[in-house]
């Protein structure tokens, strides 16, 4: 879950998400002692994201907060939190082209095994491609309103209103609304 494709308009409609993830990268790249192309080279993304990142004038993509977190060992939900925050108030990380499609992070535990809480919402129509999470994550979720279809390599499911699903999310994977009702959805995943 941690690889979600993009932060739409995210300077527009979250500021203080981009400040929190200015700051916590910065600590972080510090606390190693790294200059920003160290981690640049680390995390495979150009000196100049990570300049812009952490001067928080970036509207950077997800997949490469992912790359971030992954290169300098910490859990995505570190880089997105409030500095200073236990529990990090829920952050809205990805809209999607339809009002109403969103994921929400809401919180997260850092350790042995990381666990990610996201809330989800999908209008009709609405589909959302994921990029392979880190080998070994696995996603439980569960269908709130309306039907979800998860397709992933290997199968896909329909999952309906009530009813829960698991699968390895270390390939790529999509969830779509193929209804007519506005679609909501819990994740939790678990590396």
């Amino acid at each position: 879950m941690r690889n979600i494709l993009h932060i739409h308009s995210v300077s527009a409609t979250d500021p203080p998400l981009l400040r929190h993830v200015a700051t916590n990268l910065r600590a972080a790249r510090q606390q190693r002692g790294w200059t920003q192309q160290a981690l640049a080279d680390r995390a495979d993304v150009s000196r100049r994201m990570v300049v812009a990142i952490e001067a928080g004038e970036s509207n950077v993509s997800l997949a490469t907060l992912d790359r971030l977190a992954d290169a300098l060992g910490v859990p995505f939900s570190e880089l997105v939190r409030a500095p200073d925050a236990e529990v990090p108030p829920p952050e809205v990380v990805w809209r999607g082209g339809n009002p109403g499609s969103r994921a929400r992070f809401l919180a997260g535990i850092p350790g042995g095994g990381t666990l990610e809480l996201w809330e989800w919402s999908l209008a009709p129509g609405e589909r959302y491609d994921a990029e392979p999470d880190r080998a070994g994550t696995r996603v439980l979720l569960y269908v709130a309103v309306g039907t979800l279809t998860v397709d992933a390599e290997g199968g896909g499911a329909t999952v309906a209103e009530g009813e829960s699903v698991r699968f390895a999310s270390d390939r790529p994977y999509s969830f779509a609304n193929r209804g007519t009702v506005p679609l909501r959805f819990v994740v939790t995943s678990v590396v």
